[in-house]
């Protein structure tokens, strides 16, 4: 793994000497320069010249608090990416660091090989920050959200090709976020100062894509009253990146085209009849393996090869499940900025829904199941209730999984005093709280279920909201409230304290 060739500074803060020791050492062998501070005070007189990026040692008090000198680094000195270091078990202060500004998280003790692949890729996003003039992008539409071993290998991927000119297809299902990593590759390489451009290929007719991608000219025997001729998307894209966003939708017979723009890198002008050259990158997506399309005879095999050279597949939200609470995080964060609310909590039960739906839209489903619980949670907190019913579709044969309608609880392994919390903490939150209602469901009388409450320890959940305290969809939120969701965390009933 390195960096690109000229050197580049990385400032690490951390008061443990020996550990310093070791991860400058790393980040030398790689190509960087390395400066190391113990303190917040001696790290900021080491910013002149700036840093490319920083590591930071969350710890866990002392010399240095992490996340006040994060706070303060970041304030005295923008879009200098930071990568911060916590402590084992300490997940939830990475992901408050995140949603205070740095660049991403790693957990002690260091994965050296992960570490490194973090840190190249804040320095590419710092690099490219720091070439740009103005309108720079945000580190959030810069990097891959997660910290499993494929989140890991795509933001070491994206360090890698950012390097190249190569062009490159993105391949992997609905929803994933093909886009997303074309706009990282985008901006971590030297092109990040020129435009990125998307072509929708899949939305636009064939008889019009040429003209959508190479612009319509004028005839000399046009009307001079006539609109002036479009400019098509390939030649707004020069200097910079064009993405061809679901390539494999191109009718076969509107392909050629493509393959000579990959080919020549040139652009013809009809309405002046001359020619030019073009610089870009050209990177592709597509929702499935583009092979199957060429031995069906639908896509074109000699652009087939030319696609493929550099190739990187996008895993399903499905296989790189353990990112999920992280996702929430993020996701949950950009809502409460959106609407001026507060960051809920998820309550356990919710996340083991949310953990074992086996998500075929990808994050992009994510996303909209988080807004949906968003305006409908009530009191801080999203809970089952609060959930689209898509999600309660899912099923699995691991223990803990939901099956059935409703999304009840697969329970063999348990015992029953765990299915019988699991059972009166479910049925509360489904009616909001109300007791009667649930003693109805449960077939047993308002007395038990208090009773129950007592013996099983159950916190009681929050009563209902009137409904005039819920126009418009939104709900009394405390802008203040914490996010509060552990990762680690399991649903009440599997031999834990419960947490609602």
């Amino acid at each position: 793994m390195s960096v690109p060739n000229d050197k580049h500074r990385v400032l690490v803060v951390d008061e443990d000497d020996s550990l310093s020791r070791i991860v400058a050492h790393h980040l030398k062998k790689i190509g960087c320069e390395v400066l190391v501070a113990e303190t917040g005070d001696e790290a900021m007189t080491l910013v002149d010249p700036r840093p490319t990026c920083a590591v930071l040692d969350l710890g866990k008090g002392g010399r240095v608090d992490g996340m006040r000198f994060l706070g303060r680094f970041l304030k005295t000195l923008p879009g200098i990416p930071v990568v911060v270091m916590a402590e084992p078990g300490e997940v939830p202060r990475g992901l408050e660091a995140i949603r205070a500004g740095a660049f991403d998280y790693v957990t002690k003790p260091l994965d050296i090989g992960a570490f490194l692949a973090t840190v190249s890729a804040a320095i590419r996003t710092g690099s490219s920050l720091r070439r740009s003039d103005g309108g720079a992008p945000g580190l959030r539409d810069t990097q891959w959200i997660g910290q499993s071993p494929s989140a890991r290998m795509l933001r070491e991927t994206a360090s890698a090709l950012g390097a190249t000119h190569a062009d490159v297809l993105i391949t992997g299902p609905t929803g994933s976020g093909k886009r997303l990593f074309a706009r990282m590759l985008h901006h971590v390489s030297d092109r990040a100062r020129g435009p990125l451009v998307f072509v929708p290929c899949g939305s636009i007719p064939g008889e019009a894509l040429e003209a959508e991608l190479f612009g319509a000219g004028r005839s000399a025997e046009s009307d001079p009253g006539q609109d002036p001729p479009r400019v098509g998307r390939v030649p707004s894209a020069d200097g910079g990146t064009l993405v061809l966003l679901e390539i494999d939708a191109v009718p076969k017979a509107r392909q050629g085209m493509i393959l000579e723009l990959l080919q020549n890198r040139w652009i013809h002008q009809p309405d002046t009849g001359a020619s030019h050259p073009l610089s870009l990158r050209v990177i592709a997506t597509a929702r499935g393996p583009l092979r199957a399309r060429v031995e069906a005879g639908e896509f074109r095999e000699d652009l087939y090869y030319r696609l493929n050279a550099l190739s990187v597949q996008i895993p399903s939200l499905r296989e790189r499940i353990e990112d999920l609470p992280h996702l929430i995080g993020i996701f949950l964060q950009r809502l409460s900025m959106a609407y001026s609310g507060g960051i809920p909590t998820v309550s356990p039960a919710a996340m083991a829904v949310l953990q074992t739906h086996e998500w075929p839209g990808n994050v992009r489903e994510l996303e909209s199941v988080l807004e949906w619980a968003y305006s409908c949670a009530v009191g801080g907190e999203i809970r089952t209730s609060d959930l689209p019913s898509g999600v309660f579709g899912s099923s699995t044969s691991s223990p803990g999984g939901f099956i059935g309608i409703g999304g009840q609880p697969y329970v063999g392994g348990r015992t029953m005093e765990a299915v019988e919390r699991l059972a009166v903490q479910q049925t509360l939150e489904l009616c909001r709280g109300n007791k009667a209602a649930a003693a109805r469901i449960l077939d047993v009388t308002e007395k038990t279920i208090y009773n129950k409450l007592v013996r099983l320890g159950l916190r009681e959940p929050a009563p209902v909201v009137p409904k005039e305290a819920r126009r418009r969809g939104r709900r009394p939120l405390n802008r203040g409230t914490p996010m509060g969701i552990d990762p680690g965390a399991s649903p009440a009933g599997d031999g834990g304290k419960p947490r609602d």
